[in-house]
């Protein structure tokens, strides 16, 4: 297996032996075969640990585990605890997604504050099967359908070539131990479910079908690097102009391109698969059309199609007092009042009828931002604001418009839209507060 590893990497990412390399090592067994071939290879190395403090003892066990295994072969070791669910919750984003961006970033760092080269991780080829079927399962493009590369910037993969079940008689053989994660056997995750659930069907349809696999992400591959020279040919349509660029509508219909190019080619401004589809029938159609996405708008003129720069203005944020009786937001005027309990609540979601001693003065009135999530009423369980504006159909150039009502740092009321659940009048409320536009 040595050679065969040493082989990958040759191919994939030349001149890389002599770098100095940042193991990403969890303590599981891909990353602690990926740790002793390295060792074995004689390369320059350094681990790093990331103690995401998720499994209580057993976290800290994985940790002093790969510590006194890096004794052991006197590589240099280093560690860092995250309080992982804190940061998820912070962010509405998941407890996968926040372990993700907080080991990536701190990788980052240590690459930079050590002199190290390159980051290497455990990923085989059955964790980038996962991926791909991931993708393909949450809709995805070339890109998604190649799965992920053995060299990416300065992060390479080096058992990306091989079978968890070679990698698995390897480590027996040479009687390398390594910890298991006790999630790993849990179906909650959806990573967990394909492995356990789904990729045993396509092994029954053919037992060759990893490298089967293998075989279809290369051709995946050499597709992608044609598209995107194709894209690269198609630059040249987009010219730019005094107060922006532009293209002709003649030659996007001429050229016979789909929606999928023309997105690609337009990524830049921000206009996504949809709306290009969309752009695509109003250049056939009259003119006047308007598209915006959140970075720039679309104007279908005669011959041509301008894109200009969007410009949104800043929203200052202020504070609502416990007895104000009124504010404005973008010259609507809205009215509070305080108003005793077990009154009939106006559902007009122009207005908000909220428990006030649920509430912490002042209230704060803002844009929404990225990482923003509620509990709308009438749903189960919190919602990203911005997958709830996506439900809801909120036009991309109206999205910048969206203010908030925050208590304490939790949205109560997306104004003009939905109130929080928490913090909606019950039966039980003594105390409601109104807000009502003018």
């Amino acid at each position: 297996m040595l050679n065969r590893f040493l082989s990958f990497i040759k191919k994939h990412a030349p001149n890389s032996e002599a770098n100095k390399w940042l193991l990403a090592v969890s303590g599981g067994l891909d990353s602690m075969v990926l740790l002793h071939l390295c060792h074995q290879a004689g390369f320059d190395i350094s681990v790093a640990h990331c103690n995401f403090n998720l499994r209580g003892k057993e976290s800290d066990a994985d940790a002093k585990f790969v510590e006194n295994t890096c004794l052991e072969l006197n590589i240099p070791y280093f560690e860092k605890q995250f309080d992982t669910s804190v940061y998820a919750e912070a962010n509405g984003i998941s407890t996968q997604m926040a372990a993700r961006d907080l080991r990536y970033a701190w990788f980052e760092t240590l690459l930079t504050m050590q002199n190290l080269d390159q980051l290497a991780v455990a990923h085989h080829a059955q964790d980038n099967l996962e991926t791909v079927l991931l993708n393909l399962a949450r809709g995805t493009s070339i890109s998604g359908l190649r799965g992920m590369l053995p060299k990416t910037g300065n992060i390479i993969r080096p058992l990306l070539g091989f079978e968890r079940a070679e990698i698995e008689n390897f480590a027996k053989q040479e009687k390398i131990e390594w910890r298991e994660d006790s999630s790993n056997a849990s179906e909650n995750y959806k990573r967990n479910y394909l492995r356990h659930q789904v990729i045993p069907l396509f092994t029954q349809l053919n037992t060759g079908f990893y490298s089967t696999f293998e075989n279809t992400l290369e051709k995946n591959l050499e597709v992608e690097r044609v598209f995107h020279e194709k894209i690269m040919a198609l630059k040249p349509f987009v010219e730019e102009v005094t107060d922006g660029y532009r293209f002709s509508k003649d030659q996007i219909i001429y050229s016979g391109i789909g929606a999928f190019q023309l997105s690609e080619l337009l990524k830049p401004f921000g206009l996504n698969y949809e709306q290009s589809k969309e752009l695509l029938t109003a250049i056939e159609g009259i003119s006047g059309k308007v598209f915006n996405t959140n970075t720039h708008q679309f104007l279908v003129d005669r011959e041509y199609v301008f894109i200009s720069l969007h410009q949104v203005s800043e929203f200052e944020p202020f504070l609502i007092e416990a007895g104000q009786e009124q504010f404005t937001i973008s010259e609507q005027n809205y009215r509070l009042e305080r108003l005793k309990g077990n009154l009939e609540v106006d559902r007009n979601a122009s207005n908000a009828f909220l428990d006030f001693d649920k509430l912490t003065f002042p209230l704060e009135v803002r844009a929404w931002k990225e990482g923003d999530y509620f509990f709308p009423l009438g749903m189960k369980g919190k919602k990203k604001l911005s997958d709830f504006m996506i439900d809801q159909k909120i036009p991309l150039n109206l999205k910048d418009q969206i203010r908030v009502l925050t208590s304490n740092g939790n949205i109560v009321w997306v104004i003009g839209h939905r109130i929080d659940d928490r913090y909606k009048a019950s039966d039980q409320t003594k105390t409601v507060l109104s807000i009502s536009r003018n």
